[in-house]
């Protein structure tokens, strides 16, 4: 079907509404290939031609946070490209309230505008981050690689949490984070996308966090022979090869 919507709008045969969804769909290949400037391209023209239309808003938002974790760490540059993220989720969401690529692009962007921040200083931020992936997890019919990117963030989440004591995070209302929660949420993310580097070397991290470090170890030896599928994952690999390392 997308190859012939393509070929259609190559001869000229394409309505506009046509020519905008093989637009949108050249944003994903282009994603999934790592070609994020040719991507930012393509994004911000479909934004200026339909700055409404929900398809167009959260991959909008998905390509600016890739466009924020290439910027300096901790970076005005990088807050305000988060931020916009997160702008751009919000309008998706009121776009199409039922749909749920909205809510996890609203989580992805509010886990990476509190990690900036520091988790203790961003509270609200995990909060929604954890409520929209529950929600998501709670949905009917959600694709599996939606699905599975609402139990990664909703893992991750749980991961991250960890690193600051319980005492400090309770009266922040942060107490539900933990690592048995954390694992069964990046398991169940790479049984929905297997083969899938970022969640792969995030469960590593959450069997090395329960104590399963030759689990880990099987994981990780893995890592270096999967495709990679999103921007980062050469480095995510040699993460996962550091790590690897550690576990000998």
């Amino acid at each position: 079907m997308r190859r012939s919507l393509l070929l259609l709008v190559t001869l000229g045969f394409a309505t506009p509404a046509m020519a905008q969804s093989a637009s949108i769909a050249r944003v994903d290949t282009l994603v999934a290939s790592g070609q994020v400037p040719a991507a930012i391209a393509q994004i911000d023209q479909a934004l200026a031609a339909a700055p409404r239309d929900f398809e167009v808003l959260w991959r909008a938002s998905r390509v600016r946070l890739l466009q924020g974790d290439a910027q300096p760490e901790k970076s005005k540059a990088q807050d305000k490209l988060y931020r916009e993220a997160l702008s751009l989720a919000e309008r998706a969401i009121k776009a199409n309230p039922a749909a749920p690529d909205g809510y996890v692009r609203r989580a992805a962007a509010n886990g990476k505008v509190a990690l900036f921040a520091g988790v203790l200083d961003a509270a609200d931020y995990v909060i929604q981050t954890r409520d929209d992936t529950e929600k998501v997890i709670a949905m009917r019919g959600v694709p599996s690689m939606t699905l599975a990117s609402a139990h990664y963030i909703l893992g991750r989440t749980h991961l991250k949490l960890t690193d600051t004591p319980r005492p400090l995070r309770m009266p922040l209302g942060l107490g539900f984070g933990n690592t048995a929660d954390a694992l069964t949420h990046l398991a169940r993310a790479t049984t929905l996308r297997p083969g899938f580097v970022m969640f792969q070397l995030e469960y590593a991290r959450a069997l090395i966090a329960n104590e399963r470090a030759a689990d880990a170890r099987a994981v990780l030896q893995q890592l270096g022979a999967l495709s990679n599928q999103e921007p980062g994952d050469e480095q995510r690999k040699q993460e996962g090869a550091e790590l690897l390392k550690t576990l000998r």
